[in-house]
Order: C-alpha cells, then sequence, then structure tokens
C-alpha cells in the first residue's frame, strides 16, 4: 500500500521550475523587489520538489530491499501510511 502511495504521489509531483529562465524573464532589480521574492520562492519550491522526489523513490526502494531504511524514510512511509 505505501509503495503504491508514494508511487502515485511521484507521479502526480510537477517538475521543478527552470529557475533561470524565470531569473532571465523577471530580473532582480531594486524597482521591482517582487522579482527578487519570486526568485527565492522558486528557490525554495524547486528544493522541496527535489527533496520529495529523492524521499519518494527512496520509500519505494527501502520497501524491496534496495537501501537501508532509515529513520528519516521509516518517518516518510509510516506519515504516507496514516495519510
Amino acid at each position: 500500500m505505501i509503495a503504491e502511495i508514494s508511487q502515485n504521489i511521484e507521479e502526480q509531483t510537477p517538475p521543478p521550475f527552470n529557475i533561470e529562465a524565470a531569473q532571465k524573464k523577471y530580473p532582480t532589480d531594486y524597482n521591482e523587489s517582487m522579482n527578487t521574492v519570486l526568485t527565492q520562492e522558486l528557490i525554495r519550491y524547486c528544493a522541496l520538489l527535489y527533496m520529495m522526489k529523492d524521499h519518494l523513490v527512496n520509500v519505494q526502494k527501502a520497501l524491496v530491499g534496495e537501501v537501508v531504511m532509515s529513520e528519516e524514510l521509516d518517518k516518510v512511509s509510516t506519515s504516507l501510511h496514516n495519510n
């Protein structure tokens, strides 16, 4: 059940944004402070997406014994199971 849930979430997770393209379209400038905020939030969001993808893949591998089930992966799998 956990493998199915993690695979489903992994498939639904959007790809990370192209931060360089966003910085070219919305350059950071003193007069446009929201562009700085946008860039910072894109960096945080992409980091979250990479971490989610990594954890979901590793949970699936840990369930079949390809990687060691660490405490962090155990917490992820428990959270997936508990919804």
